[in-house]
């Protein structure tokens, strides 16, 4: 009995000295341990220069005066890189400025895979007819509001090598579709170029 005592006493004290070796970084030093793949800096330099370009565009300086906002679904974002991320991580930081530019309100029921929809939107719909629910509460049908922009892109990878180092190119593309009429209303591309050794793990 006495031996699994000191077992378990040494395996905890591993634990904690393994533990010992975490820190904390602060966003603006973090840079400092940036590698070839797509990380933190990368999606907010993308997000915040993709909705600069937006928000100065023509199509939403004629939007001046509007007396509700346009509604805006997340469409699909594809993501053709050799990193594993969510493409949600970029889009919910556009949408997230778009909605409080107050030209834009993003809805939740359609989504594509930028984005997610919200599953109690159907479930709430079904309960109707349910005698255990109280149907005050159940939306009517046709109360859903259908989007009028769809926001899609790409996310694209290109690798060269350069004598002993590698440069690694990512392309942010973001169109904003007016689903009426299916044309063009905003467009644009953010590129980020990166350069490392060629064992620069990823």
């Amino acid at each position: 009995m006495k031996w699994m005592v000191c077992y378990w006493a040494l395996v905890a004290g591993l634990i904690l000295c393994g533990c010992g070796g975490v820190q904390y970084v602060d966003n603006a030093e973090s840079r400092e341990y940036s590698s070839l793949g797509i990380d933190y800096h990368d999606l907010e330099k993308a997000a915040s220069d993709n909705i600069k370009s937006l928000l100065e565009s023509g199509y939403v300086r004629s939007l001046a005066g509007l007396s509700k906002p346009k509604v805006l679904v997340i469409s699909d974002v594809i993501n053709d890189t050799m990193q594993h991320f969510s493409t949600q991580e970029l889009t919910r930081k556009i949408t997230r400025d778009m909605r409080n530019s107050g030209k834009f309100i993003l809805t939740m029921a359609f989504a594509g895979s930028g984005g997610s929809k919200d599953k109690m939107l159907d479930s709430v719909r079904d309960a109707r007819g349910n005698d255990e629910v109280n149907q005050y509460g159940v939306p009517e049908k046709g109360s859903i509001i259908a989007p009028e922009l769809s926001l899609s892109g790409k996310i694209v990878q290109r690798n060269t090598k350069v004598k002993s180092k590698q440069r690694v190119d990512y392309f942010f593309l973001l169109t904003l579709t007016d689903l009426k009429s299916g044309l063009v209303v905003w467009d644009n591309e953010v590129n980020i170029i990166k350069v490392g050794k060629n064992t620069s793990a990823w």
